[in-house]
């Protein structure tokens, strides 16, 4: 932590990252389900002089390691567990706390490269939506449909409150993926 004109900086933050156990893909017998686990890790928040690509790796390889673990799939029983056989007088509070103090929920939600067709008219566009989970201020999907990505915010309004300047951070980032890509 550092401080800068009253404000604390954290280094890294708490993430929480959904993760379909089955890659997104129904295995062969199973029926349309949430087969979604989850795992909290810790990102860097501030690195100095660092480029865009290499905040990207360095959370890159943050995120790797937690999601190949066995995190996911032990979330994804625990909830089950908890969900089925709690009271929700218990289940929400534990849910509550195991989001590991994080800040946001960020997930992907890799659509179609080519648009859908119902009934002769094409489905010209989609969004993700990330429903806040117990003690999750802010959810964040990356969507893509149509060769077009998308980005769909969630927050409560005390953790984004002005939704515009934190809409900017995120695309001033992108942008210097953009420019830090082509080079």
């Amino acid at each position: 932590e550092t401080k800068s004109s009253s404000k604390i900086i954290h280094k890294k933050m708490n993430v929480v990252i959904p993760v379909h156990l089955t890659g997104g893909i129904l295995p062969p017998g199973h029926g349309l389900s949430n087969l979604i686990g989850a795992f909290v890790t810790k990102i860097p928040c501030e690195m100095e002089n660092a480029s865009a690509k290499k905040r990207l790796l360095q959370v890159h390889d943050n995120l790797y390691k937690s999601k190949h673990s066995m995190a996911p799939v032990l979330s994804y029983y625990m909830a089950k567990f908890i969900s089925i056989y709690l009271p929700e007088s218990l289940a929400v509070p534990i849910f509550h706390r195991s989001s590991a103090n994080a800040a946001v929920a960020v997930t992907n939600s890799r659509g179609y490269e080519k648009k859908l067709h119902i009934n002769g008219r094409a489905v010209e566009s989609m969004a993700g939506f990330l429903p806040l989970p117990p003690g999750l201020p802010v959810g964040i999907v990356v969507h893509s449909y149509g060769s077009i990505v998308s980005l769909s915010i969630n927050a409560e309004k005390w953790a984004v409150p002005d939704a515009d300047l934190f809409l900017t951070w995120i695309l001033d980032e992108y942008k210097k993926l953009c420019i830090e890509a082509e080079r």
